[in-house]
């Protein structure tokens, strides 16, 4: 690797994480200032007492000063004590501010999907990177970088009082006359090789320490990605009620096995890369530890012969010395983790600086008792992104307040994307829509979403209770929720339910939660709607799990529950639609019909009329 390259790696880094520190200090402001105490405390107190005891240890083979002794020994005791007192207190501060970091870490994430476009909500690239991060937790993030932090200093200020503790020894020199390897070791050259020798092993210690986690890294992502299908296949998918009557009844217990046997073999190949990995440098490493270890010990041992000191600084500088040799390596081992770690919190910062390009405007809709909102396309078409194709294509198309529009044709027509486009899911991208005469990007987005209720086919409920379903909020008007209940036919169903509006739904969470059935979770989806009281109600194909005649009935009561509300229904049924003023009939992105349903069928080459005596074959009463 080049030295530009290198160079552009720490000055990239070094932009990590001075971002992610700004980002920790917002989350928990002291935690760098416990993080410092910490570290100094500890070490003050190992040094204070090494320095001390190798005091005592010179006065014991020395003067035998025994008042002297006890007082070092009193102001050892001491001062050890405080240090150590205060350091468990810093400590404990930076155990509870990693544990805040990692909670205001995953709700940073939060925050910045329900604030991110729909487009890239939807996008599935943009899905994926939330998802590695949320994978690879376990692995790296900001609360990973509060610790490695934290160590590095810890590492820096054991440096800097080794350093400190040991400087007099390389200067300091016997007044006795020397011959030999002592003489030799006394001498400034001694020191300045030994010097040179430490410098060079740190130096390949970090080098090879850098490699082995580059390595690493890579290794890691294929474990965490490996984990992940096992832990779908023995966890997420056996967990899954649903799933669980496939396997019994297809039995594919034994196509489990073979699958997630495969996945840990996979997994232990991996482990056993990863552990000769360590093994091959890290015994490389520690060889040379020793050797260096074996030369400082035999450096002082030598100065301590020759006089320059007493055994009490001998255990002193002995002791300093691989202190300091010690957290140099780890020094450079936690800088090569760093870099490591900066890449799983690159792919944070990338996900969260994911661009905002919707246009969110400033003009508060008008509130209005009438429900007077006229919405029109003006020559719309849509592109989704990355797509070369259009989905929809030249739409010029009006809703009128109080109208009942039907909206049908074959999958892929464009009938979704037109609604997504209505209620501002994505902008189009040419053509615009007015509300009221003017562009709806110009009004403010949060208040224009509010003139909508849709009940999506893949419509969600959550594992919160009834009224917090109904209500999507904590806190909501109960009349309210049990007048939109009863207009969506579930009234009595709730009544009867133990906990009434504050049951849960679903078992996930709470064991007196209520199992529901896929059409009464349709109904409270509904009841949903109708709370949120908008000026237009849009059923998207939430009904396609039921049969037609049991469709055409929610729809038909649907239709008395709007009374004035302008009303869109989306389904593969025409029969289910009958009712409306306006059926509009889409085909291949295109507004190809818009009409009443007798109107549409005097048009016998039409594709409703094609629809419709496709499906009406079905019904006929001489059929089955």
């Amino acid at each position: 690797m080049k030295i530009k390259e290198i160079i552009e790696i720490i000055k990239q880094d070094l932009n990590t994480t001075k971002r992610a520190i700004k980002l920790i200090q917002t989350f928990t402001p002291n935690y760098f200032l416990h993080s410092f105490l910490f570290a100094f405390d500890l070490a003050a107190a190992q040094y204070i007492g090494c320095f001390l005891a190798a005091e005592i240890t010179d006065e014991v083979t020395g003067g035998k000063d025994i008042k002297k002794m006890a007082i070092m020994v009193v102001v050892m005791v001491i001062s050890e004590l405080v240090l150590v007192l205060l350091s468990k207190y810093s400590w404990r501060r930076i155990r509870v501010n990693e544990i805040i970091t990692q909670q205001w870490e995953e709700i940073y994430l939060n925050n910045k999907s329900f604030s991110m476009d729909y487009k890239n909500m939807e996008d599935p690239e943009i899905r994926a990177k939330r998802q590695a991060i949320v994978d690879n937790r376990n692995l790296g993030g900001l609360s990973y970088l509060v610790s490695r932090l934290s160590h590095i200093m810890r590492n820096i200020i054991n440096i800097v009082f080794s350093i400190i503790m040991v400087a007099d020894m390389f200067f300091n020199h016997s007044d006795k006359p020397l011959t030999g390897i002592v003489a030799f070791a006394d001498s400034w050259v001694a020191s300045l090789l030994l010097g040179v020798v430490i410098i060079i092993s740190c130096v390949v210690s970090f080098i090879s320490v850098q490699y082995v986690e580059s390595k690493d890294y890579i290794i890691n992502k294929k474990i965490s990605a490996t984990k992940k299908i096992y832990s779908y296949y023995l966890s997420d998918y056996l967990d899954d009620s649903k799933a669980c009557k496939d396997v019994h009844i297809f039995n594919q217990q034994e196509l489990i096995v073979n699958a997630s046997d495969k996945i840990h073999s996979k997994w232990l190949s991996l482990i056993k890369d990863k552990n000769e990995l360590t093994k091959k440098y890290g015994e490389k490493t520690q060889v040379i530890d020793y050797i260096i270890l074996g030369l400082i010990y035999s450096f002082v041992a030598l100065k301590a012969i020759a006089g320059t000191f007493g055994i009490g600084s001998f255990v002193k500088y002995a002791t300093c010395i691989q202190k300091l040799m010690w957290n140099t390596n780890d020094f450079s081992l936690m800088l090569s983790r760093m870099h490591s770690l900066n890449k799983y919190i690159e792919d944070f910062f990338e996900y969260v600086d994911t661009p905002t390009e919707m246009h969110y405007g400033t003009i508060p809709t008008e509130k209005r008792m009438d429900n007077k909102y006229d919405i029109e396309f003006h020559n719309v078409s849509f592109k989704y992104p990355n797509t070369e194709n259009y989905a929809i294509k030249n739409l010029n198309l009006k809703f009128k307040v109080g109208d009942r529009i039907a909206v049908v044709g074959m999958n892929g027509s464009g009938k979704t994307t037109m609604i997504k486009l209505l209620c501002r899911l994505y902008d189009p991208t040419e053509g615009y829509i007015t509300l009221n005469g003017i562009d709806i990007q110009k009004y403010d987005y949060e208040d224009y979403l509010k003139l909508f209720s849709v009940v999506f086919q893949d419509f969600k409920l959550f594992s919160f209770s009834v009224g917090e379903n109904v209500a999507a909020s904590v806190d909501y008007d109960e009349e309210k929720v049990w007048s939109s209940l009863e207009k969506a036919g579930m009234l009595e169903r709730v009544k009867a339910m133990p906990k009434g509006l504050k049951t849960p739904v679903y078992k996930d969470f709470e064991e007196d939660g209520v199992e529901i059935s896929g059409g009464e979770a349709q109904k409270l989806a509904i009841a949903r709607a109708l709370y949120k009281d908008a000026a237009f109600v849009i059923l998207d194909e939430p009904t396609a799990s039921l049969d037609p005649i049991a469709e055409h009935e929610i729809y038909s009561r649907f239709n008395d529950m709007v009374k004035d509300k302008t009303a869109v229904y989306i389904s593969h049924r025409l029969s289910s639609c009958r009712f409306c003023d306006r059926i509009l009939v889409f085909d291949n992105g295109q507004l190809i019909q818009d009409g009443s349903h007798e109107n549409l069928l005097e048009n016998p080459d039409g594709k409703y009329s094609e629809l419709w005596n496709a499906q009406a074959q079905y019904y006929a009463e001489n059929k089955v």
